[in-house]
């Protein structure tokens, strides 16, 4: 997919690349050490309410930055954004064993789900689009012979494939001056989620090591703070107002595209240094990088249900 995104930039309008500032920005990441989410859960779950679980949550996790930001409480904690989400999630697997189940899943109506997402401060925001593909999910699940679909792949570009194509919901591509863009942003999450949740999907599928890195709102934004990414002057005070870039516009594809580019270029000149890290595990450690500095730019803000 790096082709894909290498067109984006040799064509784009609106952002540019500093590569000068790469080294640099390399030098600020600190350890890689990647750990996934699941290891900070004391759940004991079979391996298909794993893969319900994954599959649910990276099915609605997307387009947190509405305000007021919506929050909920958890454990005394009040958690905000994709952790909103998480622990929603969670706090109903912690209350009842079953909850994954997917005869359980089923019978979640609306008037249940919105319960479900109520939150403390702010509501949930989409939340009828994120109702729809919960649904898609749970749908497909009981009406085929998913697990079996699922514990037949052998690759992870495989994984990814069947779930854009069985999950309409996941298929994140754009058009970009008459070229295919696949971004895929949910479903390299959840083929990433599957690989660590499941221990026959680990052991079919062998690595992750050949999917992308997740484009968002966060890792631009961090991109732009140091440097990296350049935006020009009308994109620029767009997303300095707060103005919404349209889904699917050459600006939104040129943030994303830019941005997928660059995890690759960190990626080689870490493997040049002996480091050997994939996609997902760098996406992720520049994600948490974001959320631990003091922003000097705003994210984008897009309404999708992309990311």
């Amino acid at each position: 997919m790096k082709e894909e995104f290498k067109y984006v930039v040799d064509n784009s309008e609106y952002v540019s690349i500093d590569k000068t500032k790469i080294d640099d920005f390399i030098s600020e990441l600190g350890e890689i050490n990647y750990v996934h989410w699941s290891k900070e859960l004391d759940l004991k779950l079979e391996e298909k309410e794993w893969i319900n679980l994954a599959f649910i949550m990276e099915a609605m996790n997307f387009c947190f930055w509405q305000k007021p930001k919506w929050k909920i409480e958890y454990k005394n904690d009040i958690v905000g954004g994709s952790n909103a989400l998480f622990y929603a999630i969670i706090k109903q697997v912690e209350n009842n064993i079953d909850f994954l189940k997917i005869e359980n899943l089923d019978k979640i109506d609306k008037e249940q789900f919105y319960k479900i997402m109520n939150g403390v401060e702010g509501t949930c925001p989409l939340i009828d689009k994120r109702y729809e593909n919960f649904r898609e999910v749970i749908e497909y699940i009981k009406n085929n012979n998913f697990y079996d679909e699922l514990f037949s792949i052998k690759s992870d570009i495989e994984l990814l494939k069947y779930i854009t194509t069985h999950f309409k919901s996941f298929d994140d591509k754009s058009t970009y001056k008459n070229k295919t863009i696949h971004f895929n942003k949910r479903a390299t999450l959840l083929a990433n989620d599957l690989y660590y949740l499941s221990d026959t999907i680990n052991k079919n599928v062998g690595n992750v090591n050949n999917l992308s890195g997740c484009a968002d709102y966060g890792i631009p934004r961090t991109f732009r703070d140091y440097g990296l990414l350049i935006y020009n002057e009308k994109l620029s005070k767009m997303i300095d107002n707060e103005e919404e870039i349209p889904h699917d516009s050459d600006m939104e594809i040129e943030i994303r595209g830019n941005m997928l580019y660059i995890i690759d270029e960190i990626k080689d000149r870490l493997k040049e240094k002996n480091i050997i890290v994939n996609s997902v595990e760098l996406d992720n450690l520049i994600w948490w990088m974001g959320k631990k500095t003091e922003h000097k730019s705003t994210a984008h803000h897009t309404v999708t249900i992309y990311y």
